[in-house]
């Protein structure tokens, strides 16, 4: 070990430390994608831990939950369950949502309506954060969930659930958080002005609970109210939302389930508190494996350039490794010798990665947080997203993965160099025996590969995730990396008569530039197809992108017809809290500009094991004013008339591909009045969404969901009516009396763009860093081409040539090894976009998107990447002006 560290120390780390910049270029191709993948995965983690923590602290120590399979449930139905204290502990539940109201506070008399007026129209600025609301019997719950609060009395003893009780003892009483009420300035006695339910109400605080147990949930944004004030606040009277239940010491949970679940009602059904995370953990799992799967084509980029760093040291140092294996080495510890490097150059880079990760993950929690938020889980905003640190799981994986594929990386070369034999390598006839023709094993290989790519994407995903069409586009990957020895064979030859004919000022330049070329394809094809890899996935995801923008664009055109759309205040694109009082439903329509006025009501339920969402809306207005897109059948125009009142919905396209429902189709959906079969007469696009959906007529959806209330309302106006003063009458009128968020459909179609926009952040940033990786890997390239070929450009200087024509004969070469990537890069980019498209989007999201070839794109793309290219072949040109032939004739 010793022979091998000293002669590793002379061999190895003296080559790297004379080559800095290409040692330099080669570990940090290995960060960047070391460091992707580690910010994408602490983003990861952070989203699901945020809501495991959540979930996890607010549950307590409920063993199981009792729900109504279609929502809420009447709370008469706790007298029948009182049976279940023969298992243990139960406690009935109210939860919700409120929001911090940042207007100007609510007086009884509202005497202060005008500030409200004003305020409401930059209601979307002044959102404030979010409280999880829990509306409990303390007498109850106490054995459930343990509450401490922060000087109780002057001995600062544990109050007793009755003196516990005598703090909700009002409606308006709150408990709030230690964490929360610091952030916001509140003390015990403080007034606190909420959005909740379909109102502005003030309470005041009568307790901060100390941070441990559901006061630390979601960063302490929760907060404590007696069961009745909740069911008051959140217009639920007579309602539950579930009863929690903390089985007795002794009882198996897995026997108490089934048990329980055998004795419930129909509308009753039965989960665990750990049901939920694992609901999410599943619908998210589909995004994040897509972001870490395009995270790793930077790290495969990376990984060429291990491959490429360790044949060029190979080639550079064949002198020198026929030394050794004449003085005595062994094949074993030249191999040793090489792989050491990888492994030393995979080290450098993964530990830089890890400190890069780091520094990404909170940009990547940004990027990553709007879409999580927009399809996912409302907890996971920016602001509530725990930063999740980095780990020994984070750096041991960090550290397999890197080193194990720099190793398989750097095994060819460096078992090409184990083989090399002393004498041949010594006189460098091995070098110069070594040149590069046609092979049609290549080509072979690369459409066989592409055949397999093909083959893979036709499987079904594995859990929910597209494993096999992922692993398609990196066959179609490798296919075009086969195909590039080849193409830069042809390309040399292709552009030598074609410059005799046309570009003849440049025909000594260009004839040498292809001949150095093609005596060094075997050489250059690794930082080529790395290029080309690159290049694949930017016009890939581009592709998938411009489609996806051209395809939400149609969608929101034919869909979004309203004039003006409103929707409580407090709602998110993942919760149903929130809903529109019929008052202010009666005052909309009673605006003398209105037409007409749709209002649509969801519920969430179960379907096999996962969460959808039932929606209700008046076909017949919908009819008459709203257009939906429709997947099949084209006209459904006659299936939503026949619809209407009746035992028949309609899906969107995710419900759909996910269940393998179609039209005709009968579904069982869990009711309020227990499970009803539906037929579906239509399956609709939808973008705004991942989860499954089906709509129904209003009659039919108040019939069997009667608990549910609206949550938007569609406005469409009298012609010539302006929407922007409608709106601005709406929102100070009903405004001032509800909180209700008022946007003209202009407003709509930006705001689905920003999401859009932020949605695909990370994607883009994706494509730089691959891009950058790359070109990284062209300058090493190109350096080490004129160190080996210092002999080729000193005679070059003895007959005559000037430093301009050497410059630009490397130029050149740059050029042209960036048109023969870009090439391929576009072949295999335009497979893979078609993967991305109907493949992976299809498994993983359940969208249908058209494909857009966005070709000005494409053209600007090009144009850019050659000028990239010959801006970074310049420094090497200066390098090779910069040989002289007497020294180097000399060191020969």
């Amino acid at each position: 070990m010793r022979a091998y560290l000293k002669l590793f120390r002379r061999f190895i780390l003296r080559a790297l430390a004379r080559e800095k910049l290409r040692s330099a270029l080669t570990a940090l191709g290995i960060s960047l994608g070391v460091g992707v993948m580690i910010a994408i995965r602490l983003a990861n983690a952070s989203a699901l831990e945020s809501f495991r923590a959540a979930t996890e602290s607010i549950a307590g120590e409920t063993s199981i939950q009792i729900t109504g399979a279609a929502g809420r449930f009447d709370e008469m139905l706790l007298a029948d369950l009182s049976w279940l204290r023969e298992y243990g502990q139960m406690s009935p539940v109210i939860s919700g949502y409120a929001m911090i109201d940042f207007a100007a506070p609510l007086s009884s008399s509202q005497s202060d309506s005008q500030s409200q007026q004003s305020s409401n129209k930059n209601a979307r600025s002044r959102r404030g954060e979010s409280l999880q609301v829990l509306g409990v019997d303390v007498l109850r719950d106490r054995a459930l969930r343990r509450y401490r609060l922060l000087r109780f009395n002057e001995t600062d003893t544990e109050p007793t659930p009755r003196e516990f009780l005598s703090l909700l003892t009002d409606s308006q009483s709150i408990i709030l958080t230690e964490a929360f009420a610091r952030r916001h300035n509140l003390e015990i006695g403080s007034p606190i002005h909420l959005l909740i339910g379909d109102e502005r109400r003030e309470f005041t605080v009568r307790g901060l609970l100390l941070d441990e147990g559901p006061a630390r949930a979601l960063q302490g944004n929760f907060a404590l109210m007696d069961i009745a004030a909740a069911q008051l606040a959140f217009n639920r009277l007579g309602l539950l939302d579930r009863v929690d239940v903390k089985l007795k010491r002794g009882i198996d949970v897995d026997s108490a389930e089934a048990a329980i679940r055998s004795r419930l009602p129909a509308s009753l059904t039965l989960l665990r508190p750990r049901a939920s995370y694992n609901q999410v953990e599943r619908m998210i799992a589909a995004f994040h494996f897509n972001l870490n799967a395009l995270a790793s084509i930077a790290l495969l980029v990376g990984l060429f350039l291990i491959y490429n760093t360790i044949s060029i040291s190979v080639i550079t140092r064949r002198e020198e490794v026929g030394t050794l294996r004449a003085v005595g080495a062994s094949r074993r510890m030249v191999l040793a010798l090489f792989l050491g490097e990888a492994v030393l150059l995979a080290s450098v880079g993964t530990v830089t990665g890890l400190a890069l990760g780091r520094l990404m993950a909170d940009a990547a929690i940004r990027a990553t947080a709007t879409a999580v938020e927009t399809f996912y889980i409302a907890s996971a905003a920016t602001e509530t997203m725990a930063r999740h640190a980095l780990g020994a799981s984070e750096i041991v994986s960090a550290f397999a993965i890197a080193l194990a594929l720099s190793i398989a990386a750097a095994a060819a070369p460096a078992m090409e160099a184990s083989r090399v034999p002393p004498i041949a390598a010594m006189r460098g006839a091995e070098r110069l025996a070594k040149s590069f023709k046609p092979s049609r094993k290549h080509l072979i290989t690369s459409l066989l590969l592409f055949a397999l790519g093909y083959a893979l994407t036709w499987f079904e995903p594995i859990n929910g995730m597209p494993v096999l069409g992922f692993a398609g586009g990196v066959a179609m990957m490798f296919g075009g990396a086969f195909a590039v020895p080849n193409a830069l064979w042809a390309a040399c030859r292709v552009i030598e008569p074609f410059t005799r004919r046309s570009v003849r000022a440049l025909r000594v330049e260009v004839k040498l530039a292809s001949a150095n070329l093609r005596g060094a394809i075997t050489r250059v094809s690794i930082s080529v197809a790395a290029l080309a890899i690159a290049l694949a996935m930017t016009v890939a995801i581009s592709i998938m992108i411009g489609s996806f923008r051209e395809t939400v664009s149609y969608w929101v055109d034919q869909t979004f017809v309203a004039d003006i759309y409103a929707r409580p205040m407090i709602r998110a694109a993942t919760t149903d809290e929130g809903e529109i009082a019929d008052e202010a439903i009666a005052m909309v329509k009673s605006d003398p500009q209105v037409a007409a006025a749709y209002s649509f009501s969801t519920q969430q339920v179960t379907y096999r094991g996962e969460p959808v969402m039932i929606g209700g809306g008046d076909f017949q207005m919908l009819l008459k004013y709203g257009r939906v897109l429709f997947k099949y059948p084209r006209d459904a125009r006659a299936g939503l008339r026949e619809a209407i009142g009746r035992d028949r919905v309609t899906v969107n396209e995710v419900f759909s591909l996910r269940y393998k429902k179609r039209v005709g189709d009968r579904i069982e959906l869990p009711t309020a009045t227990g499970p009803r079969e539906f037929e579906i007469v239509g399956v609709y696009y939808d973008y705004s969404s991942s989860r499954g959906w089906a709509v129904m007529d209003q009659t039919t959806f108040a019939r069997y969901f009667p608990h549910a209330r609206p949550w938007s309302l569609s406005i469409y106006l009298q012609p010539g009516a302006d929407a922007d003063s409608v709106r601005e009458r709406l929102a100070s009128e009903v405004g001032s009396r509800f909180p209700i968020f008022f946007a003209t459909n202009n407003a709509i179609r930006r705001e689905v763009s920003r999401i859009f926009e932020s949605s695909f952040a990370i994607t883009y940033a994706l494509e730089l860093i691959a891009i950058v990786v790359a070109g990284l890997g062209v300058i090493s390239t190109l350096i080490t081409l004129i160190l080996e070929r210092r002999g080729e450009i000193a005679v070059l200087g003895f007959i005559g040539a000037t430093r301009a024509q050497i410059r630009r004969m490397v130029v050149i070469e740059a050029l042209l090894i960036s048109g023969v990537s870009q090439l391929i890069g576009i072949i295999i980019g335009l497979a893979l976009s078609l993967v991305l498209i109907y493949v992976i989007n299809v498994q993983s999201f359940g969208w249908t998107i058209q494909f857009h070839l966005p070709v000005a794109f494409l053209i600007q793309m090009t144009l850019l990447i050659f000028a990239v290219a010959a801006v970074a072949g310049l420094y090497p040109a200066s390098r090779a002006t910069r040989v002289e032939a007497v020294r180097f004739a000399r060191e020969e």
